[in-house]
């Protein structure tokens, strides 16, 4: 079992220049990623998420790669007919103007097109490089998630150890809620009827009436729904969405239970159930 939520971080120093890769990831219904990457690795968009698919299957992934320590010096020139013109210009402008102050060297060597700066061109060394530092951070953040994921699976054991302890207690009431009813209501019709009643359809109909509020059925889906969840807790797989559907199953039982529930002893123990149930959903919606 895996969690949605991990996070890795490394650095690495190549021949061009020294740069990390971090990786974070959240909750999230689907696979969403997310690359924050350096112009000079724009055109790898695409392998980088093949990448981030392979080696997530659910959940947001942000990449974030930064480029420091540049090594490599890109090649500079100066464009020496525009800096010529540049300076005839300056120099007759201030001229007209009565401006008799030297024309800067900085402001000349600022202005648009005279600095030409090479372009940097991504080896195929350093590229080769950027990847294996992506799987190592992969690695790691699965490595996190997993640690996260078996954490969280004791969470859900100790919840649902809880949910099996209540769920044998309101077994122990059972039997004693459907005979108790069928007697409320015996003992009802007869105080209206002014003693007692013969009539065997009537009979029948309190006992079918007491029969509706039996809750064995509803115990016995809810321990299935229980068995099921321990065998997909176990599943080497993505199992979050199985289990928030058991979840959610479990609650329906239980959900039924409350409404027949005719105890205080066992409507206290629904309320518990509940909550467990709930807490369980919550720690599914953070599993892959």
């Amino acid at each position: 079992m895996e969690s949605m939520t991990g996070y890795a971080f490394v650095e690495r120093t190549t021949p061009q220049f020294s740069f990390s890769v971090e990786i974070r990831t959240l909750n999230s219904k689907y696979l969403e990623i997310e690359l924050n990457l350096p112009r000079i690795l724009r055109n790898d968009e695409s392998g980088m998420e093949a990448v981030l698919k392979k080696g997530f299957g659910r959940g947001k992934i942000q990449l974030t790669i930064e480029i420091y320590d540049w090594v490599e010096t890109r090649a500079v020139s100066v464009d020496r007919e525009l800096l010529k013109k540049y300076y005839g210009e300056v120099t007759r402008a201030l001229g007209d103007l009565g401006i008799k102050s030297p024309v800067s060297v900085d402001v000349l060597l600022g202005m648009e097109g005279v600095i030409h700066r090479g372009k940097s061109v991504l080896q195929e060394k350093t590229r080769a490089e950027v990847y294996k530092s992506m799987d190592q951070a992969i690695v790691k953040a699965r490595k996190m998630r997993r640690k996260e994921g078996i954490s969280t699976g004791k969470d859900v054991g100790r919840s649902l150890a809880q949910i099996a302890r209540r769920v044998k207690t309101i077994e122990t009431h059972a039997g004693d809620m459907a005979r108790g009813l069928f007697e409320k209501l015996k003992k009802n019709i007869e105080a209206i009827a002014g003693g007692k009643i013969e009539d065997a359809r009537l009979f029948t109909e309190v006992a079918i009436l007491a029969d509706k509020h039996d809750v064995n059925e509803e115990i016995v889906r809810l321990k299935d729904h229980m068995a099921k969840f321990h065998q997909v807790m176990k599943e080497d797989d993505q199992v979050g969405k199985k289990m928030d559907f058991l979840a959610q199953e479990m609650f329906r039982e239980i959900n039924t239970i409350g409404s027949k529930a005719s105890n205080s002893a066992v409507a206290h123990l629904v309320v518990d159930i509940k909550n467990h149930i709930d807490k369980i959903r919550e720690q599914c919606r953070n599993i892959v």
